[in-house]
């Protein structure tokens, strides 16, 4: 064990000695960069028409929604935008398309699509709603019980989020939050090119020295088995846990300085009304990316142990492809409750605002966890008992004679 320290570096420097390694991470900022990015790219069109550019139409919002930050979602502010949207004409088709829309409607475009999501309204019957504020915060609630009862949750996780209600202040104070939502937005796509760069650069791990036929040689060492499957686990999950870390630095750096740091105290429900807990948005972008450096440990721990298991390289990475793809397509029937939670907590699934947010819960010592805290205790429970198979597997292994 005395030489782990050594093996670590040299584990490392092969790893980063690579080429396929820095494509990979290069092409993988690219499209996280374009991920944040992706708002501000393109022009905007009506029945073929081009209205503004995607950038021009973020500026005027920005601004629109700076003038909004700091006044509640009361009763007042709603018959403003209600007041406002009344002034487009009744027989257009597409309100989006006309003068009036732009002139008056948009500067409050913010909160109408706030309050026809908190009370689950479509556009059609926000735009002929009576704005109240005692049925917009009554709707959320009726709005949060149809959703607890589509999902199948017990009484006692209705009545536990029903508690957390009591800690949401109403009404809600507007915030402009454009850096921060963009971020949570981007998850999903940053999850799952951390998982394929992991994938990629990982799954040659342990393959390698057989690929090479340098495996005898290694194996006659004085360090051991033991210590050089520790070497080669600790590079590969430091590197996991580093493009993790990479990939969320260059995300927040390029989303604050492009879109601004506003709004990090504002409430999470302006973001997502189906949420019940007192906490922020930025709070919100700091869970979600913990987690990705929790899902970051088990993807790393799993592709090096499946590569063992495979001793192929090739091989370990079509399967973790296919993994993926499959995930993006497959959509289990609601009513199977613990099969969907089961499988939500996929990485490449549970990587995404909805399935942490999610308001299933796990049982657990008489209360209840969210899944923002049973994941990562899941997860690196997962990466023990993987890198514990692992190294029975590591130990039995032995070199062919060429």
């Amino acid at each position: 064990m005395k030489n782990l320290k050594t093996l670590y570096r040299f584990e490392m420097k092969k790893i980063f000695g690579r080429k396929i390694v820095w494509i990979t991470v290069g092409i993988m900022l690219l499209l996280t960069a374009s991920t944040v990015c992706s708002q501000l790219l393109g022009t905007y069109y009506i029945d073929g028409k081009k209205v503004d550019s995607n950038y021009a139409i973020f500026q005027k919002s920005r601004a629109y929604e700076k003038t909004l930050s700091g006044r509640p979602v009361d009763q007042s502010l709603l018959e403003e935008t209600w007041d406002a949207y009344g002034k487009i004409p009744s027989a257009s088709e597409h309100y989006a398309g006309t003068k009036e829309y732009w002139t008056y409607a948009f500067p409050y475009s913010a909160i109408f699509g706030f309050a026809a999501n908190a009370c689950d309204m479509d556009p059609a019957e926000a735009l002929n709603w009576e704005p109240s504020e005692a049925e917009l915060y009554e709707g959320r609630t009726e709005m949060l019980e149809d959703l607890w009862d589509g999902a199948y949750l017990t009484e006692g996780e209705k009545e536990y989020w029903r508690q957390q209600e009591l800690s949401v202040k109403t009404p809600f104070v507007y915030a402009y939050k454009e850096g921060w939502w963009m971020l949570l937005d981007g998850l999903y796509t940053i999850g799952i090119i951390t998982l394929l760069t992991i994938a990629v650069c990982l799954s040659s791990v342990f393959p390698v020295e057989r690929a090479r036929k340098t495996d005898q040689l290694i194996f006659c060492s004085c360090y051991g088995k033991r210590t050089l499957y520790l070497a080669k686990i600790l590079a590969g999950i430091s590197f996991a846990v580093g493009i993790a870390l990479l990939y969320t630095a260059a995300a927040m750096v390029l989303a604050l300085a492009v879109y601004g740091c506003d709004g990090f105290g504002a409430a999470f429900q302006l973001i997502y009304p189906d949420y019940s807990g007192s906490i922020s948005v930025g709070q919100a972008v700091l869970i979600s990316y913990g987690l990705l450096l929790a899902a970051a440990v088990l993807a790393g721990a799993f592709v090096m142990v499946l590569s063992e298991i495979l001793k192929n390289a090739v091989g370990t990475l079509a399967v973790i492809s296919g993994v993926i793809i499959l995930a993006m397509f497959v959509n289990l029937p609601v009513h199977l409750r613990v099969l969907v939670q089961i499988w939500n907590y996929l990485p490449s699934v549970f990587l995404s605002l909805w399935n942490i947010f999610d308001c299933r819960l796990v049982p657990f010592a008489g209360t209840y966890l969210t899944n923002a805290q049973f994941a990562p205790i899941l997860y690196l429970g997962m990466t023990g008992a993987l890198l514990a198979g692992g190294s029975k597997l590591y130990q039995k292994h032995q070199a062919e004679i060429r």
